[in-house]
């Protein structure tokens, strides 16, 4: 009961802040019982997916057809028309970082890493869901971030300050501690 009226509570915050497009709010409001669901379950849900186990798990059951992120992400570079060096500078994404994605086609990057990258390249919303899947991650519908992100990448808001307010609105996190 609490949790729903926490919830009904920061929606009034968000809608008079003005800050969240008003779409947006209702799309909020149509995935509230999954965020409340998921709200219950967080801690059970979050140390399992943030285990190293579940992603050693999610990237050796990989099919052998699928492309690694580092293979993925060079892809998407590839098909732009810019450099290395302008995506990651654009991503704000750190020189070495970047490095280490390059020689380590194994790298497993942060969620937040992954948002950056996609958005700096313009990705569609299939793309932004298949780079994640490349890094064993997902976008399900049931927080208030993924949501937003969704939505930015449906509506092809790719302006990484704009997506960082819009996720700083229902979170208090920027994309980089995603």
């Amino acid at each position: 009961y609490y949790v729903i009226i926490f919830v009904e509570v920061i929606m009034v915050y968000l809608y008079n802040t003005k800050i969240i497009p008003e779409d947006l709010l209702v799309l909020f409001c149509y995935y509230q019982d999954n965020i409340i669901r998921n709200s219950l379950n967080s801690t059970k849900n979050s140390l399992r997916e943030s285990s190293e186990d579940y992603i050693l798990e999610s990237i050796t059951n990989k099919k052998i057809t699928e492309k690694t992120f580092s293979e993925l992400l060079f892809h998407y570079i590839d098909s732009s028309n810019l450099t290395d060096v302008q995506v990651y500078k654009k991503a704000f994404i750190d020189k070495r970082i970047f490095s280490k994605i390059r020689s380590n086609k194994s790298y497993h990057p942060s969620f937040g890493t992954i948002v950056l990258f996609a958005l700096a390249l313009k990705l569609s919303t299939l793309q932004f869901e298949d780079l994640l899947h490349s890094a064993a991650y997902s976008l399900p519908q049931n927080s208030y971030v993924n949501i937003t992100l969704k939505y930015c990448f449906d509506n092809k808001i790719y302006d990484i300050s704009r997506v960082n307010e819009l996720i700083y609105a229902v979170s208090n996190k920027e994309i980089s501690d995603l």
